[in-house]
């Protein structure tokens, strides 16, 4: 009875671990002269706070946010800009 209780347990924590990670979207290079990226942050793990997030962690120097865009249900979120 302990070993179904520690493995209950065990695929508890690890399919929490999951929700809380999520898969992260990448971030794609668009215009290599412009140095302009564009990223999606969606469903229920990512927030449009990630997608800026991924745009500092990408750019050393900053960057401009060019477009953001949300759909109508909240889940699709997505952000283009460029590094300064």
């Amino acid at each position: 009875m302990d070993k179904i209780l520690v493995l209950i347990t065990f695929f508890f924590c690890a399919s929490c671990s999951a929700l809380m990670n999520g898969q992260l979207q990448p971030v794609k290079l668009i215009d290599n002269r412009s140095n302009t990226y564009i990223t999606s942050c969606n469903g229920t793990a990512e927030t449009m706070g990630s997608c800026h997030q991924k745009a500092r962690e990408t750019c050393d120097k900053g960057y401009k946010t060019l477009e953001e865009k949300t759909d109508s249900t909240g889940i699709f979120r997505e952000i283009k800009f460029q590094c300064k």
